[in-house]
């Protein structure tokens, strides 16, 4: 009670010849809201109510747009402040009743039951390609979430880093939600023509939910969606976007339904690299949101500054005046404002992912006739981003002895802070590693295994495979030698040529695993230059181990194309 009282003195004396006091409408279920005030009074004021933007005046002042939710209207009008209520800008929202209606021009925004019918038909046109996983049977208010799987092998994601997409957690910024199903569209039926899609597809294991918060954008009804129809919060009137777990706090607390569902659907996936779209501003804002810069800074800030400042350049390529608010369309989140419980923290710290925010449209609900523009001026940078997430340091991480994938931390000295450190999952044991370009320190540790510290150097916008076999503590043999023996060509379509050093012995044998843990082949090898047909095995990601008198000698992987 008495910070508030000592924010209230600071706001009227700084209010004093600010624009007059707008009247709340207490029969609107949100409202927003305008204020006047200074960066320190915006810092506590930020984590009590639901700020949407910032900008700063020519005076150094800062211009607060907030969303006021119905049960803090009382709570707000207390703090005795000046302010203006916002009206929303106007726009002229077409919906989509069918599914071919939405196709046929993109120009419209989808009812729900077209939302419904463009997942129904995307998974049946496309059934090699895409399937759908129900990440949240019913919401509170009667919706549901859904997530998009595009590979070319939905069942077996091998080696591929996982991406994931997600837009409108909150439910009046209805644009990401548009490009999320244009995007999804767009994939599924360029791959066959178009090559880089195509080697999106074949090389990352993509995931898309086009709607977090259904509950708010079909608020009032599931025909129409925008300003009048559409709420910030979700059906319990919470900013979803201020609840996720903060640092320092469980994630075993108690969280909305769609929360709770988005924290499972990470567990499960282990993503390398997602983004959330949101509306209202335009520009690419980094992690973290809970601090400045100056405060605590991102272990990958550089790295992250690069990422953004190519996703806002090549949209400015398109549409020069598009996504160039802040420092001309990118930001430090906490340096635009600081936040506490947003999706993006979430999912940098707890999950060790690498996810930002994209604010994709100034206005939160653009005219149907502009949507297909705004497509077109960021498309580029949506498969731009997707292409990041296969950069930087990856690999499989193995036993030595058994040659088996095995879950491991992979972490850079001098550099990972605030769980900045990602690991190898199973069943295939891989690892990806975005990072700017560098030569830097990696140790590569697990419970039981000797750690491995390697020197390692990756260029700008490349790729360094660098596959590891960590030997178990228990295992007997010093001298074990990586380079006794080498394994070509890799990748392979019908054969591996297997080839010992001088002086191995000869009576070997050779074993092929598959990564659950299946031995697929096992055949002596009789010579030092030993040919392995995998002609007859589906193409995939498998272990060969060399044998000699049930001691593992070499253990290496091969890519059956």
């Amino acid at each position: 009670m008495k910070s508030f009282l000592i924010i209230a003195v600071a706001f009227v004396f700084a209010f004093s010849a600010h624009a007059q006091t707008s009247v709340l409408d207490t029969s609107l279920v949100q409202q927003y809201v305008e204020l006047q005030m200074t960066p320190a009074q915006l810092y506590s004021f930020a984590r009590d109510y639901s700020v949407d933007k910032v900008r700063r005046t020519e005076a150094g002042n800062l211009l607060v747009r907030v969303c006021l939710g119905k049960k803090e209207y009382n709570r707000f009008a207390a703090l005795g402040i000046p302010f203006k209520t916002l009206a929303p800008t106007p726009a002229v929202v077409n919906m989509a009743s069918s599914y071919n209606q939405m196709v046929s021009s993109w120009n419209r925004y989808p009812t729900y039951s077209t939302y419904m019918a463009m997942l129904d038909t995307f998974r049946h046109q496309f059934p090699n390609l895409c399937e759908i996983d129900t990440m949240l049977a019913a919401t509170p208010g009667g919706h549901s979430l859904f997530a998009v799987h595009i590979s070319n092998n939905l069942q077996d994601k091998g080696d591929k880093p996982s991406f994931f997409y997600s837009s409108t957690i909150h439910g009046d910024e209805p644009v990401g939600y548009y490009y999320m199903l244009h995007l999804i569209h767009y994939m599924l039926n360029n791959y066959e023509t178009d090559a880089r899609v195509r080697r999106l597809v074949d090389s990352v294991d993509i995931w898309i939910c086009p709607i977090e918060n259904p509950d708010g954008t079909y608020y009032y009804s599931n025909n129409q969606l925008g300003s009048r129809y559409s709420t910030r919060y979700n059906y319990n009137d919470v900013d979803m976007n201020r609840s996720y777990p903060q640092f320092g706090h469980s994630e075993s607390g108690s969280y909305e339904p769609e929360i709770q569902a988005m924290m499972e659907f990470g567990r499960q996936h282990h993503f390398t690299m997602s983004a959330n779209f949101h509306g209202g501003a335009e520009l690419c804002n980094y992690p973290w949101d809970t601090w400045t810069t100056n405060q605590r800074s991102h272990a990958d800030a550089s790295w992250w500054l690069e990422v953004s400042r190519r996703f806002a350049d090549t949209c400015h390529s398109y549409h020069s005046s598009y996504m160039t608010e802040e420092s001309n369309g990118v930001t430090e989140g906490g340096d635009w404002y600081v936040i506490t419980g947003s999706r993006q923290d979430y999912f940098n710290y707890f999950q060790s992912c690498r996810e930002m925010t994209i604010e994709v449209s100034e206005d939160k609900v653009l005219s149907s006739n502009l949507l297909p523009n705004y497509w077109n001026w960021i498309k580029s940078s949506l498969l731009n981003y997707i292409e990041e997430s296969l950069y930087g340091i990856r690999g499989i991480v193995t036993d030595s002895v058994t040659g088996l994938p095995i879950e491991a931390q992979v972490i850079i000295s001098n550099h990972d802070k605030d769980n900045s450190q990602v690991s190898s999952h199973l069943p295939a044991g891989d690892y990806h590693r975005p990072i700017k370009a560098g030569t830097y320190t990696v140790t590569y540790s697990a419970p039981g295994y000797r750690s491995k510290t390697l020197q390692l150097t990756v260029g700008t916008h490349a790729t360094l495979w660098q596959d590891v076999a960590l030997v178990p503590e228990t295992y007997g043999v010093e001298d074990y030698d990586e380079s006794l023996f080498t394994i070509s060509p890799n990748p392979a379509s019908d054969y591996v040529l297997l080839t010992a050093s001088d002086g191995i012995v000869k009576k070997l044998n050779v074993e092929l695993w598959d990564l659950t843990g299946r031995m697929m082949k096992s055949v002596p090898m009789g010579e030092s230059s030993f040919r392995l047909d995998i002609s007859d095995i589906p193409a995939g990601i498998y272990m060969v181990k060399i044998m000699s008198a049930g001691t593992t000698l070499h253990t290496g992987k091969v890519v059956k194309k």
